[in-house]
Order: structure tokens, then C-alpha cells, then sequence
């Protein structure tokens, strides 16, 4: 089989994949084939009505990543999968798709079936995760228009030019795209000239498709950007459950009115400043922005000609525009006379995606450029700022127009980006990575829980038959998962029970019925979206006790255990599920954490269900999520309230360890944990939980207190028995 590679932007999608100009869409309408009448498809999926269990369609996002053109439709591994059209089939192939805009994949040989074409494909590409590997059929209609499935596997052989009717059995369901997580069909369509066409309504579904890119108000008035924070305050009123546990809805409502009021200027679109202060106030490690789907206009402001960078409480020079390369790598006192730390904290004013009271986002967020047009408000060509240096000389450092060309070459930035990059520098498509660091330590590199059933089986395989003395698990970087993924992983390091978390849980403000989710792109206000949810007497909301999802209790896996001493890296990019995994072996003292306090907290993180709130001025999508789950309530030195997870050794982010060492090459944390084992450090002589665990010493009053009217009334009994006894005998 021949392979063959495919990449394309979203918006190129648009244009390159299926799309023209509009010259050319007039030239679809004018000279597409007339006189024949349009078929109604049928629905894909055997035994199903048209419209059911779709997974995401045109102008949505699977995650954050943002899908223009496609339908994907659920159901079971295996489902019988029908032609919708007549016609004639132009293409069969293999595909596996990285992204949605990135495809690898050949075409079949017509000798073979489906799986057999599958296993060859496989077989010759490493790379691919076999289990989001399918087939993808092309069928050409009547009138030349054409549709698209992938997620195709089984034991039929198609062929190139053969007739196909709507009904005929095309193949098995199989997982179309690795971002969905589950077995899918995606179903796309086109014109004769190969233009993107709506895949929705010839199914008779109501469709939000369309193929230009829109275009929308910029700058936004004030009133409208005003507006739009009123249905942001009203969403997270009604749908985020973690809201108190910082703020009450009062002083919530007072922080919206003052940020509604510092709106006094049309905001441009590419500033939207309004809605960084918003993310941050209500900071959490899920509630973001998710990409923007619009036509972008050019940035139109100005920033400083020099890149700074903040680390060891001393602002430096990371990269410099042209004809100011001399200042690379110098370190500032002041700007404009603000101190460097005091710089670096106006730019942390704009941080998100951190949980609680979560200091470790702070610490390393060591880039300060991004937030630099947020800093420089007004700023034009002529503005310039006063810089002085640590070395004494001072200078004038003028503005230029966004974006900039820093020019880094010497400054060791490559050395930073690959800092930033650890854990992550495998092949893309790879999950994790393995290898011996000595004859009695092996590394585990996790930088996902989404990992399909092939390689989660060879990765429990690994574990299983790992006989090191230490596992150092790598969990930096890793944004989280799928939860069921995290407890079956957890589970080969359990050698009993690990249940010691307390008061485990999930929340949510009502089962369904949310006012605002008319506001949504993924969900509508008529939904039930937690139907197993219950009341709890004297308490708001709903409940579930769904010990998958918070990771409760964990049972040993024997058939893949590990027994060996367990050390996990953390950084504040250590999220959601990322952040759950070090707790749980921590709090049942089954690992200890080095590195840093991870980003999500360690109580209660906020996700499982998002909202995507598009606000209807500004054209900006939020997620906001909707589930609180409580993972443990128990609160102590170890755990203290609203934090991440903090290490049982901790490493201080420096300038050193940002730089990889003095080669420029060294993981400064792994070198670190490495030297903990050799050192025989491992868990505190200490439970550090054992206090906390211990029964109340109020309740020893009741266990007292319970014997004594037992011993009273054992005294009672007895001397009415005697009293009793004599009166007979008299």
C-alpha cells in the first residue's frame, strides 16, 4: 500500500480541501449538473433514526480543536455501517488522522478487505495508532456530488468503480478519530468540484453549516461588550458548581459590575482584554477560551522590540528585534521604574488556567511577551520605554507593530522551548515512552490519558512485567484524560485497596434545564444533561457517588502489578488527571511527588462536562465546566486547602534547570529524582495523613460516654434483679 501524507490549516481546509472563491462557488451554482433530483439520505448507522448519537458536527469543537466541516456519528465497536446514497464508489483508502486537518492514508489494494488492507497499513506505519487506523470510502452520486466516510473496518472488499445502493452494508463501525475517544463515523460531503457541502441537511437535520468564514463587529461597542459579560456572569451563575468555593455570587457579581464598568472604549477584537481579566478572576484550570473560528483582522498595536523573560526573581532579555540583539541575555532592574519583579507581576494579572489558590502556575510562567499588548494599552510607534539594567547602562527601547521577529540567536531560547517541551518530545502521535535509566530504575514519560485500548494494553503489559526496584512516572506537561484510563493505570500500582480519600464525590448546580446553555454551541437548554444525579437532604444541588469518576477506591490489578518504589514528576502543567494520579498514590502512601505543586487542585478539580458559551457580540467561545469532583476533603500540612498537590520533594523552578544545565541537555527534575534514589529517600518515617485520619477525639467522648450509660444501665438491671429476687423470697 502506498501512503501518502496530508496537511492543511483549518482555514486552508476550507479553501484547499473542499473550497474556492466565491467565483467559483457562483461557477458550482451555474454549472452543477441539472435535472436530477436530489436524494434523501438515509442514515449511516443500521437500526437507527436519522440524527441519533451524533458526536460533533459542522462549526463545533471536538475539545478545543475546531471542527468545520464534519459529522461524527457514535455508537458500538462493530455496528453495522449502510451506504446513505446511490451511486458509484471513486475511492477507497486507509486513513489515520493526527488531527483533523492532518491526514495519512493510501489506497487499498482491491484484493483485500478492510481489515486485512488495515493490518497492512499498520504494519508499515509505526508511527499510527493502530486502533484510530479505518477505512474511508468515496461515493459519487448522480449529480456528481460526493460523500465521504471513514471509520470503516471488517471482512467486505470495495472496489473503485463499483455501484453501490443506499442500504448496502459498507462495513463495520471503527474509531475515526483519535479526539473523540470512541468508536465513530465521520461523514463528510462535497461538490463535483471537490467544494465542502453541508453533510447535515441531506439527512433532513437542522445544520449551523457553512464555508466562509464569518465576519463580526470590530471594534465591539462598549454596550455590546457589556451585554456579553452579563451572559458570562449568568452562566456562571447557573452552571459552574466551584464558584464558592472562592467567592460568594455576591462578591462575584460585584467583581463583573467593576470589570462591565472599566469597559468605557470600543474593545478591537484582537485585544479583548475584557476577557482575559474575566479568566482570570474566575481562574481554573478547565474554564478557557477555545480557538477563534473567525476571520482574523492584522493586530494593530505595539509592543516592546525586546522579549522578556521572568525566572529567579530577576527579569531578563530572552530575545530582541532587529538592530537591539546587543541586549539578549541581560538582566533588568526597572522599566519605566517599576521594578523587574513588580513588571512581571502586572503581566501575571492575566494568568488563567491555574485551580484555587494554585501557586505553581505563577512560578512558571516565565513569558511575559504574550501579555505585552495588555501592558502597553495606547501604545504606538513612537512610545518607548526606559529600561535600565542590572549592569548600569540604561536605554530607550522603542515600540513596533505586532507581531515581532525576535531574533534569539544568542540566548540559549532553544534550550527553554525544549524545557517547556519536556515530556513531550516523542513522535506526536506517541502516548508515552519507556526505557532502563540504570540496572534498577525505569522511566515511564505519560503525556496523556486518552490512550486507545492497543496501547493502553501494551503500556499495562510494560508495567506488569517491569521488575525495577523505581519507576519514575513523568507526569509534567500532561493536560489530563479520561479518568477511566487513570484508574485502570493507578491500578497497577495498588497492592491493596487504595481508599483512604474522604467524602469523594461529584456536583452539579441541576440535572439539566440550564437557562443559559441557549447560549451553546454543544448542548441546549431543553437537556437532562445528569439524569443520575440526586438531591441530598438539606443540601443544593445534585450528587453522585460514581467512584469512577473521583477515583475513590482503587483495586489492584494483578495481572499487571507493579511493587517496586513509585516516584512521580509534577510541574504546574501537571492537570485534571495528571494532578489525580500522584494524589492518589501519595495520599495511600504508594509514591511520593518531586518537582512542583501540580496545576489543577487537589481537592476538587472542575470538568467532566463543559459548556461552550458563545457569547453573542463578540463572537467568542468559552468552556466553562459543569461537574465539581471531589476527590478528598481531608485538609492537613500535607494537603492544605485550595493548593495543588505539593511535592514531597520539591525542586524551585531556576534559571538552571529553564536552560537544561550547563550543557544545555540536562532534565535538571529527573536528575534530581534520580539522586533521591540513590540516596534511599523515599516516603516520610511519618504518615503525614495519620492525624487527619485518626478518629476525632470527640468521638472517644462518645464511645465513653456510650459505656458509661451501658455500665448504668447494666448496674440498673441488676439491682431491680435483686431488688426483685428479695421481694419474692419475702
Amino acid at each position: 500500500m502506498k501512503t501518502k501524507e496530508r496537511k492543511s490549516t483549518p482555514n486552508a481546509k476550507r479553501r484547499v480541501k473542499h473550497g474556492y472563491t466565491i467565483t467559483v462557488l457562483l461557477s458550482v451554482l451555474l454549472l452543477a449538473p441539472t435535472g436530477t433530483k436530489a436524494q434523501t439520505w438515509r442514515w449511516p448507522m443500521a437500526g437507527h433514526k436519522a440524527g441519533e448519537n451524533i458526536l460533533s458536527q459542522p462549526n463545533s469543537y471536538i475539545d478545543k480543536e475546531f471542527n468545520c466541516c464534519d459529522l461524527f456519528i457514535g455508537g458500538e465497536e462493530g455496528d453495522v455501517v449502510l451506504s446513505p446514497v446511490d451511486g458509484k464508489i471513486i475511492y477507497v483508502s486507509i486513513n489515520y488522522h493526527p488531527s483533523l486537518d492532518y491526514v495519512i492514508g493510501g489506497r487499498c489494494d482491491p484484493d483485500m478487505t478492510w481489515d486485512e488492507n488495515i493490518a497492512q497499513f499498520v504494519k508499515s506505519n509505526s508511527n499510527c495508532d493502530p486502533q484510530y487506523v479505518s477505512g474511508e470510502l468515496s461515493i459519487r452520486l448522480a449529480n456528481g456530488q460526493k460523500i465521504h466516510l471513514s471509520g470503516l473496518n471488517g471482512k467486505m472488499r470495495l472496489i473503485e468503480g463499483q455501484i453501490i445502493s443506499a442500504g448496502d452494508t459498507i462495513g463495520r463501525l471503527a474509531w475515526a478519530y483519535k479526539g473523540l475517544h470512541k468508536p465513530s463515523l465521520n461523514v463528510s460531503s462535497s461538490t463535483h468540484l471537490d467544494v465542502s457541502s453541508d453533510p447535515l441537511s441531506p439527512f433532513g437535520l437542522k445544520s449551523n453549516f457553512h464555508l466562509d468564514m464569518e465576519e463580526r463587529e470590530d471594534p465591539v461597542s462598549v454596550e455590546k461588550v457589556r451585554d456579553d459579560l452579563i451572559v458570562l456572569e449568568k452562566a456562571v451563575l447557573e452552571l459552574y458548581p466551584s464558584l464558592n468555593e472562592r467567592m460568594s455570587n455576591e462578591a462575584f457579581h460585584d467583581s463583573m459590575e467593576a470589570l462591565r464598568q472599566w469597559v468605557r472604549e470600543p474593545v478591537p477584537q484582537m485585544d479583548m482584554e475584557p476577557l482575559a481579566r474575566f479568566l482570570h478572576l474566575l481562574h481554573d484550570s478547565h474554564i478557557a477560551r477555545l480557538p477563534d473560528r473567525f476571520n482574523k483582522k492584522e493586530f494593530d498595536f505595539y509592543v516592546p522590540v525586546l522579549h522578556y523573560l521572568f525566572c529567579d526573581d530577576t527579569l531578563r532579555v530572552l530575545g530582541a528585534g532587529k538592530g537591539y540583539e546587543k541586549y539578549q541575555g541581560k538582566a533588568i532592574t526597572s522599566i519605566d521604574g517599576i521594578s523587574g519583579c513588580d513588571y512581571a507581576a502586572l503581566a501575571k494579572k492575566y494568568v488563567s488556567l491555574y485551580d484555587h489558590n494554585v501557586e505553581s502556575v505563577m512560578e512558571e510562567m516565565v513569558f511575559l511577551s504574550p501579555y505585552a499588548h495588555f501592558m502597553n494599552r495606547g501604545a504606538t510607534k513612537e512610545s518607548k520605554s526606559h529600561v535600565v539594567f542590572t549592569d548600569g547602562e540604561e536605554a530607550e527601547i522603542p515600540f513596533t507593530h505586532y507581531p515581532v521577529k525576535f531574533d534569539y540567536t544568542t540566548f540559549p531560547y532553544h534550550n527553554i522551548v525544549k524545557w517547556g517541551t519536556t515530556n513531550l518530545q516523542m513522535h506526536p502521535d506517541s502516548i508515552y515512552t519507556t526505557r532502563q535509566l540504570n540496572d534498577s530504575t525505569a522511566y515511564l514519560g505519560i503525556k496523556t490519558f486518552d490512550i486507545s485500548k492497543t496501547k493502553l494494553d501494551q503500556l499495562l503489559l510494560w508495567i506488569g512485567e517491569n521488575k525495577s526496584a523505581n519507576m519514575i512516572i513523568d507526569m509534567r506537561n500532561n493536560y489530563g484524560g479520561d479518568p477511566e484510563i487513570l484508574n485502570k493505570l493507578l491500578a497497577c500500582f495498588a497492592q491493596q485497596p487504595m481508599n483512604r480519600q474522604k467524602g469523594s464525590h461529584l456536583y452539579v448546580k441541576k440535572q439539566g434545564n440550564f437557562e443559559t446553555l441557549r447560549y451553546s454551541d454543544n448542548h441546549n437548554r431543553e437537556e437532562i444533561l445528569f439524569p443520575d444525579y440526586t438531591q441530598v437532604e438539606g443540601k443544593d444541588g445534585y450528587y453522585s457517588y460514581d467512584s469512577t469518576k473521583t477515583s475513590y477506591c482503587i483495586m489492584p490489578d494483578s495481572n499487571h502489578q507493579y511493587t517496586g518504589r513509585v516516584y512521580v514528576l509534577t510541574n504546574s502543567k501537571s492537570i485534571s488527571c495528571a494532578t489525580l494520579f500522584p494524589s492518589v498514590l501519595v495520599r495511600n502512601r504508594r509514591g511520593v511527588s518531586v518537582g512542583r505543586e501540580t496545576g489543577s487542585a487537589y481537592h476538587y478539580i472542575t470538568a467532566l462536562e463543559t459548556a461552550q458559551i458563545v457569547l453573542p457580540n463578540i463572537q467568542r467561545t468559552i468552556a466553562i465546566p459543569m461537574v465539581k469532583i471531589v476527590f478528598d476533603t481531608t485538609v492537613c500540612d500535607r494537603t492544605p486547602w485550595g493548593r495543588g498537590l505539593l511535592p514531597d520533594y520539591e525542586l524551585p523552578l531556576t534559571y538552571k534547570e529553564l536552560t537544561m544545565g550547563d550543557d544545555g541537555e540536562t532534565d535538571l527534575m529527573l536528575e534530581y529524582a534520580l539522586q533521591l534514589i540513590a540516596d534511599g529517600k523515599y516516603l516520610s518515617a511519618e504518615d503525614p495523613f495519620a492525624e487527619a485520619d485518626a478518629s476525632p477525639k470527640a468521638s472517644r467522648w462518645w464511645i465513653w460516654a456510650l459505656g458509661a450509660i451501658c455500665i448504668a444501665a447494666i448496674g440498673f438491671s441488676f439491682i431491680k434483679f435483686y431488688h426483685k429476687g428479695r421481694h419474692k423470697k419475702e
